[in-house]
């Protein structure tokens, strides 16, 4: 049976849960699924300095599971603004999938622009280097900081139908793995239809776990210092 190991960037076992509940129900039983907590870091990201460790949590987190014997077909990033996804692919050789990169592409995959949405302004500003970097700049109509993903469902609805109707845009990519639990009530109050770019992550890794074609790991150059003993282990390979 396939095997995808999910990975919770952050520190918060809450959102864990929602993610594997996520998981596991677009998964079935044709996917054995694990998901995993970072055990350092930040309870949320919502900075760049919260990024940079996201990705070091995630690269250790990684190797800790392999070194206990996991031995995943994929990984799931499960944040919305993919922390260490190159580095992860190159560490392991295996498909790694994100929240923001999967739902980005699967919105450009149908026609019309369309709006990004999530919350804080920090993460409005990475998610534009990412359309970027995926020469996506033309289909983008905006990025839009929802605020308070507390907020009534009804309300950040109506938000989002307000500036998808303003930018032009044809639908709404909301992210954020916070979001998960109450992203279904948004969906439904939108006058715009949105697309769960979480949804589109899990499918697309459990597609790449199912195919089973992992490469070898690049050659990492060196030894390192300092770090713990798992990742110490996935990285160190004589030059």
């Amino acid at each position: 049976m396939p095997h995808l190991l999910v990975i919770n960037p952050n520190t918060t076992a809450q959102v864990s849960e929602h993610v594997d509940a996520l998981v596991r129900d677009e998964a079935g039983s044709a996917i054995d699924v694990r998901t995993v907590t970072a055990s350092f870091g930040f309870r949320y990201i919502s900075s760049r300095a919260a990024v940079a460790i996201a990705a070091h949590a995630v690269l250790d987190t990684a190797a800790q599971a392999i070194s206990e014997g996991e031995k995943p077909d994929a990984i799931l990033i499960a944040c919305f603004g993919d922390p260490g996804l190159a580095a992860l692919k190159e560490m392991t050789g295996l498909p790694v999938v994100g929240f923001a990169e999967a739902g980005i592409l699967a919105a450009a995959s149908e026609e019309g622009s369309f709006l990004i949405a999530t919350r804080g302004e920090v993460w409005c500003e990475m998610l534009i280097e990412l359309v970027r970097r995926l020469d996506l700049t033309s289909r983008v109509s905006g990025v839009f900081s929802i605020g308070d993903p507390d907020g009534e469902p009804s309300v950040i609805a109506e938000s989002l139908s307000e500036q998808a109707r303003a930018s032009g845009a044809s639908r709404v990519v909301l992210g954020g793995a916070g979001l998960i639990p109450s992203l279904p009530r948004i969906i439904e109050a939108c006058t715009v239809p949105i697309l769960d770019p979480h949804r589109a992550a899990v499918r697309k890794a459990i597609g790449l776990a199912r195919l089973g074609q992992p490469t070898l790991p690049d050659d990492m150059g060196g030894y390192t210092i300092g770090l713990s003993p798992s990742l110490n282990n996935a990285l160190s390979r004589p030059v």
